[in-house]
């Protein structure tokens, strides 16, 4: 990001500049914020989610979420999403969504919808940490407490539990989310603040199985792809456990797992994530 200064958006803020607007039958132009430095993934994967909603009725809810990031965007370009109204059920409709830039498609995702019905449940129990009042004093005494630079540009606050260490260790993370300012929005816009959220940490997680302090000078390392299952509806201004989890890497990927928990003890959403971990070349 160079030396541009990074303005600290509350996220209505950052709704208001990137929720699509339609320009055509199912067709709609993005906004990014900036300055960025590559267009992150977690913006594009909201604004697709906002775009298909607007052709789907208001009974219907999304449920699952796969997408692929094909190619690097550029967040001083607009960003044309074309959605694919794919299919319209009685319970469940689905829809395809291409975003593009300069003609190319960088981003494509399908996500599927369901009427809210009636039907057995059950859920895992929420792992025991921390509050996010403890975490911030424990954040404020680190030597190492990562600069909030994206974190601020998107009206986004994080409070870590778990530390990167210069070793290698358990690759598990674990980080309290919520958005900044008032936030009351819609079932549409609550999930497009979880979508964007559940982008920020995930694939790095396993980073943290090899030792190194600092592994973006060891690895090129990039989304490849992300899936997201939404479970119960969130409440993105109260604080968000994000739990998440490495099975795997190899083959110059990655995979992660994650879980985002409500302060209550709900399972609100489940992620996945494969990431590109190639070791750089130029490495010293």
């Amino acid at each position: 990001m160079g030396s541009k200064k990074i303005i600290r958006h509350s996220f209505p803020e950052v709704l208001d500049i990137i929720t699509p607007k339609r320009v055509g039958d199912y067709w709609y132009i993005g906004d990014s914020l900036r300055p960025q430095f590559r267009l992150f993934g977690g913006q594009v994967v909201a604004q697709c989610l906002l775009a298909a909603y607007e052709t789907v009725g208001d009974h219907l809810t999304a449920h699952s979420m796969h997408c692929y990031f094909l190619r690097a965007g550029n967040a001083d370009l607009p960003i044309e999403l074309e959605v694919d109204p794919i299919r319209n059920g009685r319970s469940f409709c689905t829809r395809r969504v291409v975003a593009r830039q300069n003609g190319e498609a960088i981003f494509n995702t399908s996500i599927s919808y369901h009427v809210e019905e009636e039907g057995m449940s059950h859920s895992l129990s929420m792992p025991e940490v921390i509050s996010p009042e403890e975490a911030a004093a424990l954040n404020a005494q680190r030597d190492n407490h990562i600069p909030r630079n994206m974190l601020d540009l998107f009206g986004v606050t994080r409070e870590r539990i778990t530390e990167r260490l210069p070793e290698a260790q358990e690759p598990v993370a674990q980080s309290w989310f919520k958005v900044i300012g008032p936030f009351d929005g819609c079932v549409r816009k609550q999930q497009a603040a979880l979508a964007m959220i559940s982008d920020f940490s995930l694939y790095s997680t396993a980073f943290s199985a090899f030792p190194y302090e600092q592994p973006e000078k060891v690895f090129i390392g990039a989304s490849l792809d992300h899936a997201i299952w939404f479970h119960e509806v969130p409440n993105m201004s109260d604080w968000i456990l994000y739990d998440t989890y490495s099975p795997w890497s190899g083959s110059a990927r990655g995979y992660n797992r994650g879980s985002l928990w409500s302060r209550d003890g709900k399972l609100i959403a489940s992620t996945a994530q494969e990431g590109l971990m190639r070791i750089r070349r130029d490495r010293k």
